[in-house]
Order: structure tokens, then C-alpha cells, then sequence
């Protein structure tokens, strides 16, 4: 016989997923889509700033991907290191996600 494992409540299962993955939550790449800014990572560069909503095109090493920060209403933080594709970084470079302004009232 199957066991059917359940959480005790869909607040649970919403908070252990949000926890568990905000990344897949919160963003997404964006291939093909309107680009709002481009930044250039560098040898120097330590972090950078975006607001939530924009669709960045990010070059480093010789390669440029987009991506789509969906963090609307809330400031977060993000190891672009997650998000870039295999050895366009070298080392951490953090993300800072300042809310829209257009959402956060």
C-alpha cells in the first residue's frame, strides 16, 4: 500500500516551498524578451543593483544571458552565480533586487 504524504496545511506547503526554492519562485529566464538594461561584469565588479521587474542582459567572460527578476514587492538578494550559465563567472558576484515602486505602495 501507498502512503500519501501530506503537509498540515496548504500555508506550510506554500511557506516549505517558497523556502526551499525562491529562485524558481521569484525569477526566470528570459530568452527573447525585451531587455531594460544590460550590465557588464567585470573584474572588478562585486555586485550590482536591479529593480524587480526588469529583464537584465548580463555579459561576463564572453558570454551574455538575460534574466527576469520577479521580486515585485520585496528586496532580495541573489549569488548570480546560480543564475549564469556555466563559467561565465569566476567568483561570487551578489545581485541586490530593490522592489518596484509601482507595487510596494
Amino acid at each position: 500500500m501507498k502512503t500519501l504524504r501530506t503537509f498540515g496545511s496548504p500555508i506550510a506547503l506554500v511557506a516549505a516551498l517558497a523556502l526551499a526554492a525562491p529562485l524558481l519562485i521569484a525569477n526566470a529566464t528570459a530568452s527573447g524578451a525585451s531587455v531594460d538594461r544590460t550590465i557588464v561584469i567585470d573584474s572588478s565588479t562585486r555586485w550590482v543593483n536591479v529593480i524587480g521587474g526588469d529583464v537584465i542582459r548580463f555579459n561576463a567572460n564572453g558570454q551574455s544571458f538575460d534574466y527576469r527578476f520577479n521580486s515585485y514587492t520585496q528586496s532580495r538578494v541573489y549569488d548570480l552565480g546560480k543564475i549564469a550559465p556555466a563559467g561565465a563567472l569566476n567568483r561570487s558576484v551578489k545581485v541586490y533586487v530593490t522592489a518596484d515602486d509601482r507595487y510596494t505602495g
